[in-house]
């Protein structure tokens, strides 16, 4: 027999929520053992990101036109803000038209001599983090896309 539970998995106020279920007993079980408690959140976190990955992709693939970043007409990203929750720092994050988490790095370099111009050169580079950290930056993203697809 099958039950299911509402477990808060961070501190996102109370927005965040998985359905898990589980047999009978089990959450008893786990609670008893650290290892089997420590593999259930683990199983949970890498659930959770996936899904908020498989929303994410669906937003930003969905959305158009896609934004500008900061206004640029030259780069198309959002900017990816994980809120004060996470102490890691990634840089920018955006999440790109194609759906997935970047670090984008900005390169200033001079113009043609004596012009006084500049160029930029951008990279995208693929964010590397835990499924942990990614539940931080998707939701950011996530949000964000939800706030500009309103404003459509």
């Amino acid at each position: 027999m099958f039950r299911f539970a509402l477990i808060s998995l961070l501190p996102l106020s109370g927005l965040l929520r998985m359905i898990v279920w589980y047999r009978d007993g089990y959450m008893n079980q786990s609670s008893n053992d650290p290892w089997q408690a420590s593999a259930l959140t683990d199983a949970v976190m890498e659930r959770a990101s996936k899904e908020l990955r498989d929303i994410l992709h669906s937003l930003a693939v969905n959305l158009r036109p896609f934004p500008g970043f900061m206004g640029m007409t030259t780069i198309q990203a959002v900017e990816a803000d994980p809120g004060a929750q996470i102490a890691v720092d990634k840089g920018c994050v955006v999440v790109a038209p194609d759906g997935e988490l970047y670090q984008l790095i900005l390169r200033i370099i001079p113009g043609p001599s004596g012009m006084g111009e500049v160029d930029q050169i951008e990279e995208f580079k693929a964010l590397e983090c835990s499924p942990k950290e990614y539940i931080f930056y998707a939701f950011g993203a996530i949000q964000e896309l939800i706030r500009i697809q309103r404003q459509l």
